[in-house]
């Protein structure tokens, strides 16, 4: 029948108390089979979890009983109305049921939802025994309050549960995917390793990723801080720092989302093995960026394999340039600039004068007359392949950046 009702200092509870405790023993298994019941309905996990531990709600409202009741006998009903004391098993039982409301991916609010509807229940039947035996209003009131603040005390309990394994698995969690960035940009990560890492982080191993360059080592502060997706792995390398993005259907409009106003560079999709070399592209782009070949945007590296390529080798860029314009050395230098403007334009729709003239804003008949000008330099060298293509290298993609 659980622990009789004493309170210190006094010889007895009221009759009414006595005979109260004694019927809400009786009928405790009717009232926690209702409580039980709307608890089932909005939190059927905690039956389970109960059931699992071998301990009932029964057994749990056993002890609590007696410690509700005391607090409306003798002297406790002069002092502020507190909630009773927890046995350390319930208060054990608590913080579990919170830590495994966040294992199982669940939302802390459907819990305390069911602690309340589950106090309500309970109320229903304790004040209807408690008004049959004739307990007083004041008695009867601090009950009520005395009830709640219980169910309080158990909703923080199961909240500290909860706050501590969603604080201790979010280290574990940080922790092992700062491991896992750092065994992928590693120079020669095992693929064994990546994927035991990987189930330590819980991070899902794509086919494919790609290395996207926030920061290189002499660039600026961010000035705005991009979302990161928490598919996405973020990467430290020195003073270089960016993020690990599987490289999946829909990813460029995500990274757009993302990045905002982000100039980053979006590197190549290699393996995940190979993300070093992803890195050393995109930081390739990023020196272009700076040299104003490539846009000052956010950029996917794919889209600029052929500008990348070309300006691989600064020297062999400027000895191509030198050599393939040598023939207008001896042109003024505003003939120079302008037949080459004409020439770039030329050569880049294909021997279309109708869009070169579209295109710098001049006459048809003009553009005629400065290809005519190019021919008396060039000579059969604007008809030959191999010689239009080394043109086409130096003033197309091999561009200097416009000032």
């Amino acid at each position: 029948m659980g622990q009789t009702l004493k309170v210190a200092g006094v010889a007895g509870p009221p009759p009414e108390l006595r005979i109260l405790q004694s019927r809400l023993h009786a009928r405790f298994a009717e009232i926690m089979a209702a409580v039980a019941e709307e608890l089932e309905m909005l939190w059927p996990a905690c039956l389970a979890f109960a059931s699992e531990r071998g301990t009932s709600l029964s057994d749990a409202a056993d002890q609590v009983v007696p410690r509700l009741l005391a607090t409306i006998s003798g002297e406790a009903l002069e002092q502020p109305v507190v909630a009773p004391e927890l046995d350390p098993l319930l208060v054990a039982m608590f913080d579990q049921l919170g830590r495994a409301q966040f294992q199982q991916g669940r939302d802390l609010n459907g819990i305390l939802t069911a602690y309340q509807a589950g106090a309500r229940v309970a109320w229903a039947h304790i004040s209807r025994e408690a008004m049959d035996v004739g307990l007083d209003t004041r008695r009867l009131s601090r009950l009520a309050e005395t009830l709640f603040m219980l169910t309080h005390d158990i909703s923080a309990r199961t909240t500290d549960g909860y706050v501590r394994e969603q604080s201790e698995r979010g280290l574990v969690s940080h922790r092992a995917r700062g491991e896992l960035s750092g065994l992928l940009m590693s120079t020669m990560p095992d693929r064994n390793a990546v994927l035991l890492a990987a189930d330590q982080a819980g991070w899902a191993v794509p086919d494919e990723l790609a290395f996207v360059l926030l920061r290189d080592q002499d660039d600026p502060p961010l000035a705005t801080r991009p979302r990161l997706d928490p598919e996405w792995l973020v990467v430290h390398v020195g003073d270089v720092v960016g993020w690990l993005v599987p490289w999946v259907a829909g990813i460029g409009p995500r990274l757009q989302r993302a990045l905002g106003e982000v100039p980053a560079v979006v590197g190549p999709p290699v393996a995940v093995t190979e993300a070093r070399r992803s890195m050393r592209v995109a930081r390739g782009a990023r020196r272009l960026q700076g040299a104003g070949v490539l846009p000052d945007r956010m950029i996917f590296v794919p889209e600029h394999i052929d500008t990348l390529l070309v300006h691989r080798n600064p020297e062999l860029l400027a000895a191509l340039r030198s050599r393939v314009l040598a023939p207008m050395d001896k042109l003024p230098a505003g003939s120079q600039e302008r037949l080459t403007e004409t020439l770039a334009s030329w050569l880049r729709h294909f021997g279309s004068r109708a869009a070169v003239a579209k295109e710098l804003h001049i006459h048809p008949q003009t553009v005629r007359y400065r290809l005519d000008q190019l021919r008396g330099v060039f000579g059969d060298a604007l008809d030959d392949p191999d010689q239009r293509a080394q043109l086409f290298l130096a003033l197309v993609w091999g561009a200097p950046p416009e000032d």
